[in-house]
């Protein structure tokens, strides 16, 4: 019985082991530049896509339209985390989206524009 005994532990033992943990980052996409404080000079029906590139660098698509074009800006923001056993695994990721978009008309003359920031 002693030797069963010593088996089973050290067959728990052996796959407690193999058990892990494990961790997801993943970040993708255009740096957020768009915060309030940078949006605060965009004005409507004014500021230029000349401007609007100056203030946040490239965007991540660019869009025509039949009467003007669309910036659009992403960024991607994915953490994760698992547990690995044996016989059972499990993970979680999370994913968040921070972005912003810009309308053009024309004339290259902003008309509209939105951003969103994701909080953690």
């Amino acid at each position: 019985m002693l030797r069963f005994h010593i088996t089973f532990l050290s067959a728990l033992l052996f796959m407690a082991s193999l058990s892990s943990c494990a961790q997801y980052n993943n970040n993708r996409g255009v740096e957020v530049s768009w915060q309030p404080s940078a949006l605060a000079d965009l004005k409507r029906g004014e500021s230029t896509r000349s401007e609007v590139l100056a203030a946040l660098g490239p965007p991540s698509q660019i869009i025509s339209l039949e009467q003007g074009s669309v910036f659009y800006y992403l960024y991607e923001r994915s953490r994760g985390k698992g547990f690995i056993l044996v016989l059972y695994n499990r993970g979680e990721i999370d994913t968040l989206y921070d972005r912003a978009v810009f309308f053009f008309d024309e004339n290259n003359i902003l008309t509209d524009f939105a951003s969103h920031i994701a909080n953690e």
